[in-house]
């Protein structure tokens, strides 16, 4: 029978304490957790946000300390963020300062002298990071005052788990109990949003007996509306139209207003025209702002001096940002896991109602996505976590902090330590051993007698890496008009060469250079492939249950177009989603949905509708692509999104060929499948990158090498090895699911789906919104450059540019804008058109010299006999070609004979020879690596 009143259960200084604070019943969740935590049990906590489960952690373990009193450090509090939410710390750290349990943060940005105050007297309740915690493990101080360490309380534990930085906190649990606490642990993990919580706690909790508290019935209550824009008209681009729709619902809205995106350019142009709307009570909060900008941003929003705050999922969890009275998602937000996460924001009290809205984009799949997964937040129907079984990244690491700690440790004594862990309980011996061997070869480990020792490399590999995934961020350029597009992660740089192409910011746009610190491009208007990739950013995968939702929907709507009234959509997202279906009937005669698998046929192309989600889909397009390779002979183009898959031939195929291949994939059986996905994984650059990460974290490769030959070599030959596997395992966990792909073909087998081809000329209007998912998701959309306007981006950009001009004839210069220079300019002094354009000041300088030393008679080099003919050309084109040739020479990538080769262009008009400008360009990044090489 669980105590109507829990906090009589409490040692009785804590609880009169608590009382003054103004905790006078318990919470529902309190009610339940504190008896089963006094106990002596581990426990999970699901219960709504705001429903006070910190405190329902904290007050059994404080009454717990006070009745033992036992020095040193008697519980942990691991948290995902450094950043906690400062109001709960605060009352938590009073009440235990008026009891005497002292309450400490320990991070990595502590100073030198609060980490040696906290290991000289440490608290008794220890705040910090899972990277914290186990790199603390290390020092000789810390694992004495662990000594009667008992309860370790896991904060957003859906937030680990779903991740390796999650698999590597649950060894570290194991360390600490196996090593240095005389106590047996207890475990309380606290999580808002859980779907079958009790699979979950058996990953956290490992051997240990737990209960779970699931209060998914207590549901926080969630009014979430989903909501189209109208069009303002053609001058207007629908990011405007959204915006200023976002900013009327601001307005409108009594309180503070916070607004996510799914990706961080995204927040920074939505914040910018927010604030043009606005006016100066506009923020923007992401992860890549320095963190006094963030910082900044929440203390300002906090105290109302803001009204709205643009971030990204840096805010779904607990930073304490003060009253929030409505949430705006911008555009899908992919999952319901993250939309109950990010709603929650708003009213943050038990008992309180969270609204939200859904601002979507002119877009059919967008709409009911959003309209499903609105509706599935407000039932409790969250996505399951994703988990990482025997990741083996995560487990070297681990290896070399127990042997940092210990100095040696026999490798049997090690494995058992490691397979109490839930997630390594099914790892062979084997595979271990072969592990292990591999942190002997890069110098991370030492075997000798079955023990492990450190090597030469440990301390440099532990302390320099953990699971976070350390994105490096790569500005995209339009060289058109030297303007920055937005920017990339490197996950997807990874995958690019020269020539590709994709889409940013609603454009396509091919590459023409990759650097260290960008990407340069060019935009097209057209694309050979129909659907070059997008680039997704942060965007999490759509599942499978949601995409098939929207088929689903599709199927209904036919016998029933009220269906759309079971979803919170307002009047103008169902008129256009009623409108587009409307068309496509009339069209085609057929509509897609979840049970009819339609499949638009047009020349070379395939669009296959499959609303498998983005996991089951790309699995889809991988043995599509593999399959064709293997009948074919070559790699088709491919490309896919939740709801479709598309198939780009070499040629243009018969219906009965696109009919023949469907029905060929069916007439596999599991293992073909299997086998075929993975063959097709291995041979992309996504599991070139993956194994890069993989290798990464586990030692295997220096992230300071510089040699890209050396590093390309060490990847082959990581290939076939365990490291291999993990990558491999790594994608089939993130980006691929196998299951449903299986399921689909099984299916199609067995008739449950129906196959239906349609010839077309041209996209139909539904797989045009289709596109433009797998174009734009939340990108900025924009119209596409018209060759025009990519001519006058290029002499903007040129007309800004500052030239020196040197006479060769009297040796006066002068500095001018070109926009400012005459058609056929000369030297003021002598009136020379004979003049020199320098683009730097070292450029002028080195002209200069061998001037002088030409007119003093000096002995010339061969170098300098060449730079000086390179001078004089330059010089004759401007006397021929005047302000134009200047420009040509300042142009990136332009020489003398270049030069001339574009400037006859002007002949065809000022718009050609703008364009050859950008030719010019790109060929010199094409080829400026075998140029330098001959240098």
């Amino acid at each position: 029978m669980v105590q109507n009143n829990a906090f009589s259960l409490l040692h009785e200084r804590l609880r009169k304490v608590i009382e003054r604070f103004g905790y006078k019943e318990p919470t529902v969740v309190q009610r339940e957790v504190i008896p089963i935590v006094l106990r002596g049990y581990s426990v999970l906590v699901s219960a709504p946000t705001g429903s006070g489960k910190t405190e329902a952690a904290f007050f059994p373990v404080m009454s717990k300390i006070l009745e033992e009193r036992l020095t040193g450090i008697r519980a942990l509090y691991i948290t995902p963020l450094r950043s906690l939410n400062r109001d709960i710390f605060h009352r938590l750290t009073q009440i235990g300062d008026s009891v005497g349990v002292s309450i400490s943060l320990r991070h990595g940005d502590s100073s030198e002298r609060e980490k040696q105050e906290f290991l000289r007297n440490p608290p008794a309740i220890a705040i910090m990071t899972p990277e914290t915690f186990y790199l603390m493990l290390s020092v000789k101080k810390f694992q004495q005052n662990i000594k009667y360490l008992e309860y370790i309380i896991i904060d957003e534990v859906h937030e680990l788990l779903s991740s390796k930085r999650g698999v590597e906190l649950s060894l570290a649990l194991e360390r600490v109990e196996a090593l240095y606490s005389t106590k047996k642990i207890k475990i309380i993990a606290l999580s808002a949003t859980l779907n079958r919580p009790y699979d979950v706690a058996r990953y956290i909790m490992g051997y240990r007996a737990f209960k779970v508290v699931d209060l998914r019935h207590l549901m926080k209550n969630y009014n979430i509306r989903v909501k189209m824009p109208r069009t303002q008209g053609s001058s207007s681009t629908e990011i405007d139209d959204r915006a200023k729709f976002i900013a009327s619902i601001v307005r409108g809205t009594y309180g503070k207003v916070l607004i996510f995106t799914n990706t961080r350019d995204t927040a920074e142009v939505l914040g910018a025209l927010l604030r043009k709307e606005l006016g100066d009570i506009v923020r923007v909060h992401h992860g890549s702002l320095s963190k006094d900008e963030r910082i900044r941003g929440e203390n300002e929003f906090r105290e109302g001096n803001v009204k709205a705050l643009v971030a990204t999922s840096s805010l779904e969890l607990g930073i304490d940002i003060g009253e929030v009275n409505l949430v705006i998602q911008y555009m899908s937000p992919r999952q319901a896991l993250k939309l109950a996460q990010r709603v929650g924001r708003a009213s943050h009290r038990v008992g309180l109602v969270s609204r939200g809205i859904i601002v979507t984009s002119n877009n059919v799949f967008d709409i009911l996505e959003s309209a499903i997964i609105a509706a599935r937040t407000m039932r409790g129907n969250i996505e399951n976590l994703y988990i990482h079984e025997n990741a083996l990244d995560a487990l070297i690491h681990q290896l070399v902090g127990l042997v940092i700690e210990q100095g040696e440790i026999e490798v049997t004594r090690a494995y058992n330590i490691i397979t109490r862990s839930k997630f390594y309980e099914n790892l062979d011996f084997d595979t271990f051993n072969q592990l292990i061997q591999i942190g002997e070869t890069v110098g991370i480990l030492r075997i000798r007698d079955n023990k492990m020792r450190q090597g030469p490399r440990s301390k440099s590999y532990y302390y320099s890496t953990t699971m976070i995934t350390e994105t490096k961020q790569y500005i995209v350029i339009d060289i058109s008009s030297g303007s920055k597009i937005g920017v990339l992660d490197e996950e997807f740089v990874a995958t690019l060469d020269k020539g590709d192409m994709f889409v940013l910011a609603g454009r396509i746009w091919e590459v023409v250079d990759i650097s260290n610190d960008s990407v340069k491009v060019v935009p097209k208007r057209d694309s050979e492939k129909l659907f070059p990739p997008a680039w997704e950013g942060e965007l999490i995968p759509v599942e499978n249950g949601v995409a098939r939702e929207v088929g689903s929907v599709l199927r209904r709507i036919l016998a029933n177009k009220s269906v759309l009234n079971s979803y919170p959509l307002d009047v103008e997202s169902k008129r256009y989603v009623t409108e587009k279906i409307s068309n496509y009937l009339s069209r085609i005669g057929v509509l897609p949905n979840d049970k009819n698998i339609v499949v638009e046929h047009y020349g070379d192309i395939v669009i296959i509708y499959s609303f498998l989600g983005s996991r089951a889909n790309k699995a889809l397009e991988y043995l599509l692509a593999n399959y064709i390779s293997q009948v074919e002979g070559y790699n088709p183009a491919t490309a896919s999104t939740p709801y479709i898959v598309v198939v780009k031939f070499s040629s243009i195929k018969p219906s009965t060929y696109v009919k023949t291949m469907l029905e060929g994939i069916t007439k596999l059986n599991n293992d073909e499948v299997y086998r075929l996905v993975v063959d097709a994984v291995k041979k992309s650059k996504l599991f070139d990158w993956t194994l890069f990460r993989v290798a990464l974290r586990s030692g295997a490769v220096n992230r300071n090498i510089k040699d890209q030959s050396m590093l390309k070599r060490i990847l082959v030959r990581l290939r076939d090895t365990i490291l291999g596997e993990e990558a491999l395992r790594e994608i089939f966990v993130r980006k691929i699911d196998l299951v449903k792909l299986q399921e689909f073909i099984d299916e199609l087998r067995r008739g449950k789906k129906r196959l239906k081809i349609v010839k077309l000329r041209n996209a139909s209007p539904l797989t045009e919104d289709a596109i433009n998912e797998a174009r734009f998701s939340d990108r900025v959309v924009a119209q596409q450059l018209p060759s025009t306007l990519i001519a006058e981006a290029v002499k903007r950009r040129l007309s800004k540019k500052e030239v020196t001009l040197i006479c060769l004839m009297c040796g006066n210069s002068y500095r001018a804008r070109i926009e400012n220079l005459p058609d056929k300019p000369s030297c003021p002094r002598c009136g020379s058109r004979l003049l020199y354009p320098a683009k730097s000041q070292e450029e002028e300088k080195e002209v200069r010299r061998l001037l002088v030393k030409r007119t003093r008679k000096g002995k010339l080099k061969r170098e300098e006999i060449r730079k000086l003919q390179n001078i004089y050309e330059k010089a004759d084109i401007v006397l021929n070609y005047g302000r134009k040739g200047a420009e040509a020479l300042m142009w990136i990538g332009v020489g003398p004979a270049t030069a001339r080769r574009v400037l006859q262009k002007i002949v065809f008009g000022e718009e050609a020879f703008y364009r050859a400008l950008i030719e010019a360009e790109i060929n010199y990044h094409k080829y400026k690596h075998k140029i330098e090489k001959k240098k």
